[in-house]
């Protein structure tokens, strides 16, 4: 403001500024013409297109990746150096980062970084791409996951340590194809869906594709894949062990994984230790889609900051070996620690390792253009997408993570990135400890604890410390 009352300064004189001033407060005075909802508590531009998009159409909106809103994270959560009182790994000392899938399982699945690949599905991720993903995965020794649609037989070929889904629509769930398997998960449902039901339409099903995904034709002739909200065969809770059993005869005793969102989480994994799972990936309230409703994508499921720790402290109390999988919302190799040292066994990857996937191709696309157009189904720009860098970066990504988790737990003085616990970590917020159980980074100053409301005291008061090695 002060530039243009100087310019109307220079070249009206004295009365520049007061000719200046009258015109702003006279906009301001007026302001319908420039307020807009946006600005509005609660409002953004995404909420305003989807509102648009709604009015438009008369359609539920779908969208694509993980939610848009701010969940509390692992940004309040510090490490502590050893230095003095615990001392540093010394010079020279080795760090474990290798870790046991299913280690009950007759065939656990032995991956050589805590950080595996999550499931992201053929009708979501193009062919090349998720050929890539595959072979980062084989480069690094660590899993790729086939997700919910099946997999290609190239990636079988590709891909050293693979992770299939049992899928509600049963695609490619054949007894053949689970023998392929070095894990089988059973995917009942994710954080940005729920189990919602969702239709492949026809734009999105090449030959081969709609010949994989068994696709039917609709009274109007159009193609379409569904897939339902249940597992046809699951009827009530019980008959999961029914399920898990045949699974592991099909599989040839490969471990037998859970997926699901973050939800009723203590009475779910009671579920999964009766039916006999090997493995749970929990999938919090930051975990993204293909696509998905954005309604269940901004508004379900436990954020992981809350939803580890609560299931970490289950499965001690219950002395389960289950391995459990984390995944939502994490992006490095900080995020990663933190949600090991909360309890996590193992940590999935999806958005950041889609990132990493298309960051070598991304100047191919224009500046205006959602990089995603890369590697995404039926994205504009599938063409562009190039593979080998693809496929290099993303193995880079996991490789820099893991290496990156071995100088921390050397400066943890630990030998072991899994022996990494809650006794490493700070919490920076009043909050933040009682939701995880990690103890506060201060002292709260005599004289403060009459600004505490008593909520937050009780709330604070309650948590039940978890044993530090898990």
């Amino acid at each position: 403001m002060g530039m243009f009352a100087g310019v109307m300064r220079k070249e009206l004189g004295g009365k520049g500024q007061e000719i200046y001033e009258a015109f702003v407060y006279e906009r301001l005075a007026r302001a319908w013409e420039f307020k807009v909802m946006p600005m509005v508590d609660n409002f953004s531009w995404l909420k305003l297109g989807g509102i648009g998009e709604r009015a438009l159409t008369g359609r539920a909106l779908w969208e694509p990746l993980g939610s848009t809103r701010s969940f509390l994270g692992f940004d309040q959560l510090m490490f502590l150096p050893a230095q003095v009182a615990r001392m540093p790994l010394g010079d020279g000392k080795g760090t474990n980062t290798r870790q046991v899938i299913g280690p009950g399982a007759k065939k656990p699945l032995v991956v050589e970084t805590p950080i595996i690949l999550a499931a992201m599905d053929r009708s979501s991720v193009a062919k090349e791409p998720k050929l890539a993903l595959d072979r980062a995965a084989t480069a690094v020794g660590t899993a790729a996951n086939s997700g919910e649609t099946g997999f290609w037989p190239e990636e079988r070929r590709v891909a050293s340590k693979y992770i299939v889904q049992y899928n509600r629509a049963h695609w490619n769930n054949t007894p053949e194809q689970l023998a392929l398997a070095d894990m089988v998960e059973v995917k009942v449902g994710q954080a940005a869906h729920g189990s919602v039901p969702w239709v492949l339409p026809e734009n999105y099903l090449s030959g081969e594709l709609a010949d994989f995904l068994d696709a039917t034709r609709t009274k109007d002739g159009k193609l379409e894949a569904r897939m339902p909200a249940r597992f046809e065969e699951i009827k009530e809770p019980g008959d999961f062990r029914k399920l898990v059993d045949r699974l592991r005869g099909e599989s040839g005793g490969a471990p037998i994984g859970l997926k699901m969102a973050a939800g009723d989480i203590e009475a779910d994994l009671q579920v999964a230790l009766d039916a006999g799972f090997d493995a749970v990936t929990l999938d919090g309230g930051q975990g993204g889609t293909g696509y998905g409703p954005e309604v269940t994508i901004n508004n379900f499921g436990v954020p992981t900051l809350y939803a580890i720790p609560r299931a970490r402290r289950f499965l001690d109390s219950h002395r389960s070996g289950l391995t459990l999988i984390a995944t939502g919302g994490l992006r490095d190799s900080g995020d990663f620690l933190k949600a090991l040292a909360l309890g996590a066994d193992v940590v999935a990857v999806g958005e950041a390792a889609l990132t990493a996937l298309m960051y070598p191709s991304w100047t191919r696309v224009p500046a205006w253009v959602n990089p995603m157009n890369l590697v995404f189904l039926g994205g504009k720009y599938v063409d562009q997408f190039d593979a080998a860098q693809g496929a290099q970066a993303v193995a880079n990504f996991i490789k820099a993570s893991t290496d990156e988790l071995t100088m921390a737990a050397q400066t943890l003085g630990k030998n072991d990135v899994l022996a990494v616990n809650r006794d490493d970590l700070v919490a920076l917020t009043e909050e933040v400890a009682a939701v995880t159980g990690v103890k506060l980074a201060y002292e709260r100053h005599p004289g403060s604890a009459a600004r505490v409301s008593p909520e937050r005291a009780v709330r604070s008061e309650v948590v039940e410390p978890r044993s530090a090695v898990h």
